[in-house]
């Protein structure tokens, strides 16, 4: 049964929206205000208009963003289905549209049409991302085990109601709706991440394979805007993922985490290739933060296993040391520390050297085990803590090691269940082997693409067991892309991301905060120039001079250089990621 409507039909006038449930049962209608934004709920469908303008069908309300003309409607129009979970319905969003309550902008200047455009296009780019999930009838925004432990009374609750503020996507967007228990049925929880179901044939039985990426609302960002924990402890780029197993009338599913170094730091783009970092210098401050951290893992997840795959060189080192500081003066029996060198390690291409990281902490995942229940809701076995990666990014790196630690207690999982016997491998069932390779390859390149902008790296790894050419082609295709948008676009990323979210909140009556279109083609005009005096010197001049001239064409080079890195620190950021809120807006980073 729906416990939110799912089959809805969009009716609009002039004067208002009505929202029109389509459930079997239902006659419920909902109406939405143009001209004084009230929201009410009548329950005849007698009550839309008998002459309409237009209308459509929605499968979901995404919720209500205040823009500088005023409110806008966002509903979801399109969607696919990606599976059934114990028999609910998961779908995946696939297209969405904005509906303006003004049917006009007569009454903005220029100056304000012209800001209200920007907000605009920043809205519909954050909604562009085909990585939003949600279920009329099932809480995906929560883990098995989290479901099958909470009070009794959990259950009936509304999903909005009771979704994780964490992974609840579409909260602020929603607020107007949440704040009134009557409209509960017309909110749905939306998540942002990865959703795979598929059905599996294994030695004479099926089962369901589930992975589910959940990323986290609360320092969600980009690349180089958001690293680090924020004073609250929250981390960047934090991602819940769950991989379960359904057969029969058993359920397992196993936990982990991931999320940027847990300290007070940052990287900022300023067209270096791998930007300084910079770590805060209040240790009483960065400390407390790193204790908000942990503590509400611990409560949330249990024994916290970090596994920190930086290098140790380098920027990479300074933080990995502060990181095991950290731990040791924390003196949590709940934290343990593990660092593997992840790059020296499998470096000219021994990544069979992961096997000894996955020795090391073999011990670790037998003793944190994995969550199984039956389908009448009987526990028998619980998961009691979690393996926490990290690499800088929290994405190639990280993935390829999650995969693996899926991967082996998928087996276990496999052989409690009586499917394989004790002994069998993965490798022998070359159908599944190749179905769970493709499932983590496919997270890999939603998460990275949620926070790098491009697919991940590495993941001809992850998807064949080894590197290959074509992989690191790839990889450095998708390095220069992350560069150029790290330096270029991921501040309007960062900013759209933070309207839906309501961590910026347009001021509808103040100054544009929006530099002017001068600096924002300055920068970019400069950068260009360089590329292309840089390739003319080193493919048409050097290769055709003798050696003095082939001397002061390096001289020229790397004088233009020089100006070019003097003028972006000069004048760093501010004058790369334009148009960027990212700036102005109050932050405690």
């Amino acid at each position: 049964m729906a416990l939110v409507y799912d089959s809805l039909r969009l009716h609009i006038t002039n004067d208002a929206f009505y929202v029109e449930s389509l459930n079997a049962g239902s006659r419920d209608v909902l109406v939405i205000d143009r001209i004084n934004c009230e929201i009410d709920l009548k329950s005849d469908q007698e009550d839309i208009p008998p002459s309409l303008a237009e209308s459509k069908a929605i499968y979901g309300i995404f919720g209500i963003i205040q823009l500088v003309s005023g409110s806008y409607l966002i509903v979801i129009t399109e969607r696919v289905r990606v599976g059934d979970i114990l028999g609910h319905t998961i779908w995946k969003v696939t297209k969405t549209e904005i509906l303006p309550y003004r049917r006009s902008l007569l009454n903005l200047n220029e100056a304000q049409t012209s800001d209200n455009a920007t907000y605009l296009s920043m809205l519909e780019h954050a909604l562009s991302v085909e990585s939003f999930y949600f279920s009329s009838s099932y809480d995906i925004t929560h883990s098995m085990q989290r479901l099958a432990t909470v009070d009794a009374g959990f259950h009936s609750e509304s999903l909005s109601t009771r979704a994780d503020p964490r992974f609840f996507w579409n909260r602020h967007a929603l607020r107007e709706f949440l704040e009134r228990p009557e409209l509960e049925r017309f909110t749905t929880p939306i998540v942002q991440g990865f959703v795979s179901i598929t059905s599996c044939f294994v030695k004479g039985r099926t089962f369901d394979l589930v992975l589910i990426s959940r990323r986290s609302t609360l320092r969600a960002g980009t690349r180089y805007n958001v690293r680090g924990t924020d004073s609250n402890g929250n981390a960047a780029n934090f991602v819940e993922t769950e991989q379960m197993l359904l057969y029969a009338r058993r359920i397992c599913s196993i936990v982990q985490t991931r999320g940027s170094v847990p300290l007070l730091w940052s990287q900022k783009a300023n067209l270096k290739y791998k930007p300084m970092v910079k770590i805060d210098d209040d240790k009483i401050k960065s400390m407390t933060s790193f204790n908000h951290h942990f503590d509400s893992q611990i409560v949330t997840y249990g024994k916290q296993i970090a596994i920190n795959l930086v290098n140790h060189k380098g920027m990479e080192l300074t933080l990995a040391k502060e990181f095991l500081g950290m731990v040791n003066d924390a003196k949590s029996k709940d934290v343990t520390y593990e660092a593997f060198d992840f790059h020296k390690e499998c470096g000219l291409n021994k990544w069979d050297r992961l096997s000894i990281l996955m020795d090391r902490i073999a011990l670790d995942q037998e003793q944190l085990g994995y969550f199984m229940q039956d389908r009448d809701g009987k526990v028998y076995m619980k998961q009691t803590g979690v393996f926490r990666t990290n690499c800088m990014d929290c994405l190639d790196r990280t993935n390829v090691v999650q995969s693996l630690i899926a991967r082996r207690s998928l087996l276990h999982q496999l052989v409690q269940l009586g499917i394989f016997s004790p002994g069998h491998t993965l490798e022998e069932e070359p159908n599944l082997n190749y179905l769970l390779k493709q499932v983590w390859a496919d997270n890999a390149d939603y998460c990275s693409k949620q926070y790098a902008g491009t697919g991940a790296l590495k993941t001809d790894f992850t998807r064949t067991g080894k590197r290959t050419k074509l992989g690191l082609l790839k990889d450095g295709y998708n390095s220069a892309v992350r560069y150029y948008m790290n330096n270029f676009t991921d501040g309007f990323r960062q900013d759209s991301l933070d309207l839906l979210l309501g961590n910026f909140v347009v001021n509808q009556v103040a100054s544009s905060p929006f530099p002017s279109l001068q600096q924002r083609r300055r920068p970019k005009a400069l950068f260009i120039t360089y590329l292309i005096f840089s390739a003319f010197i080193i493919f048409f001049l050097i290769p055709a001079a003798g050696f003095r001239e082939q001397i002061s064409y390096v001289i020229m080079w790397a004088a233009a250089t020089f100006i070019v890195a003097l003028y972006v620190t000069r004048h760093g950021v501010d004058f790369v990621n334009y148009p960027s809120l990212v700036h102005v807006k109050s932050k405690d980073d």
